[in-house]
């Protein structure tokens, strides 16, 4: 069992320092420790086949990042929070995963925007015909994805870009829309001085 072994016999045995019927030992203690730490966080969520195949993949992460343990922890708390990680990115992604974008722009709800950041109904107009008219359609789709609740990592990983691409993305939009909102408030104002 895996509490009798210290660190350094696991970090040999992964890394086949091991005669082969002792690194399938230890890699079939390893699989069953993050089961049952994975079963125990997360059993609500993950069964079944997604309980196996997140445990699975948490043993190939725990073995490709051997080099990176330090020993600052035990390795089985290390090797314990990888499993933990990787299932948290796996339950973020499936949260998203039936969301279209533009399921996620309908979401976005205008009136609490009303509420805390506009004045009045004619401002939050001119902010959607701001969107509608001065943003790219990409743009477009992630201000509205954004203000629906989608995460940034989750446009990224649909745009297939990085969360950085995303966020210039976001900043050239809002940019855009700021530009939009200025010459219209001022084209507003020398309409109102003049009539």
């Amino acid at each position: 069992m895996h509490a009798d072994r210290s660190d350094q016999a696991w970090i040999d045995g992964l890394r086949g320092t091991a005669d082969t019927a002792a690194r399938a030992a230890l890699v079939s203690d390893l699989r069953d420790y993050l089961r049952r730490t994975l079963a125990k966080g997360f059993g609500r969520q993950l069964q079944g086949a997604d309980l196996e195949d997140l445990t699975q993949e948490s043993v190939l992460r725990v073995h490709q990042k051997l080099d990176s343990f330090e020993g600052q922890s035990r390795f089985t708390t290390w090797a314990a929070t990888i499993a933990v990680n990787a299932a948290l990115s796996e339950l973020r992604r499936k949260r998203y995963e039936h969301v279209s974008i533009d399921e996620a722009g309908e979401r976005a709800d205008w009136s609490e925007a009303k509420d805390d950041t506009v004045d009045d109904e004619r401002e939050v107009e001119l902010l959607r015909r701001g969107i509608e008219d001065v943003l790219t359609e990409r743009q477009r789709e992630a201000i509205q994805a954004a203000l629906g609740g989608l995460p940034l990592m989750e446009l990224a990983r649909r745009y297939d870009v990085s969360q950085g691409a995303v966020y210039k993305l976001l900043h050239d939009a809002r940019r855009r829309l700021k530009r939009f909102l200025e010459e219209a408030r001022e084209v507003e104002v020398r309409q109102g001085v003049s009539a």
